[in-house]
């Protein structure tokens, strides 16, 4: 399996799926909602019909699994999975808050292997293909090196996270929500954020973020230090359940585990 061609293919229909939602932008008349607060508008159906249809015609054999459709089969039959979120953010689009992505995953045998976001507003792409290295429009990109949680540090929390006030926030001065998780594991990948995280979000929010993270020497695993992947076939992540994430730069991960762990925040001077 060559994960760069894969990869080629998958830009293109990312690029072509933006353009779908920025067609839509500012034009929204029929907003949704699956629950409070989760969002859906036409353009999320619509950038899905999209990136479902390229892929499955250029990937017959492999699964799709979509925010708004599910499985594309009844059953996870093939080794390969793409996850994608046709519209992450869709709460910022409605309210046309320019900070949403495309975000275009593919899994084998439940890692990670190639990963597209996309940023149609800032025509920003971050991507990457198992041992091939993440980039940014083209560019290498790399976790930053800081070693500890420190005062000036940006970290990425998901507004359920703040709305709870949990504990883990206390240990950052510099707390970030850009309602967006692709793009706020993109920002670690980058190594503008130390790190991020969320409990409660889904597998298409973070699997092309995985593995852009992975190749940018970062690192990816529940909040109290559990493996995420590979997924197991069973595993009901593909069913649309909750996916708890800590995504860091690395050198900061067993930290920020052991101050999950302690279920107290930790004040930084």
């Amino acid at each position: 399996m060559n994960y760069t061609e894969i990869l080629k293919i998958t830009k293109d229909i990312a690029r072509e799926a933006g353009s779908i939602l920025m067609d839509h932008y500012g034009k929204i008349h029929d907003i949704k909602y699956k629950s409070p607060g989760d969002v859906v508008t036409e353009a999320d159906v619509a950038s899905e019909e999209y990136i479902t249809e390229r892929l499955k015609s250029e990937f017959p054999r492999y699964t799709v699994l979509g925010e708004e459709f599910g499985l594309s089969k009844t059953e996870l039959d093939s080794d390969c999975c793409w996850a994608i979120d046709p519209l992450d953010g869709t709460a910022n689009y409605a309210m046309h808050f320019p900070i949403f992505a495309v975000s275009i995953g593919l899994l084998c045998n439940g890692n990670p292997v190639v990963g597209v976001v996309y940023d149609p507003n800032n025509n920003r792409m971050f991507c990457a293909a198992k041992g091939h290295g993440a980039t940014m429009d083209g560019k290498p990109i790399s976790v930053n090196p800081n070693a500890k949680i420190s005062s000036d540090g940006l970290f990425g929390f998901a507004s359920r996270m703040l709305h709870t006030n949990h504990h883990f926030i206390g240990n950052f001065l510099k707390g970030r929500s850009l309602g967006s998780a692709a793009l706020q594991i993109c920002a670690v990948a980058s190594g503008f954020f130390d790190g991020t995280t969320d409990l409660g979000t889904k597998l298409w929010d973070i699997a092309a973020g995985a593995i852009i993270l992975a190749e940018a020497g970062g690192k990816i695993s529940s909040p109290h230090g559990a493996s995420i992947f590979p997924l197991a076939k069973d595993s009901l992540a593909y069913n649309s359940h909750a996916v708890d994430f800590l995504a860091t730069n690395g050198a900061l991960h067993d930290e920020c585990v052991a101050r999950f762990k302690e279920g107290k925040s930790n004040s930084v001077a």
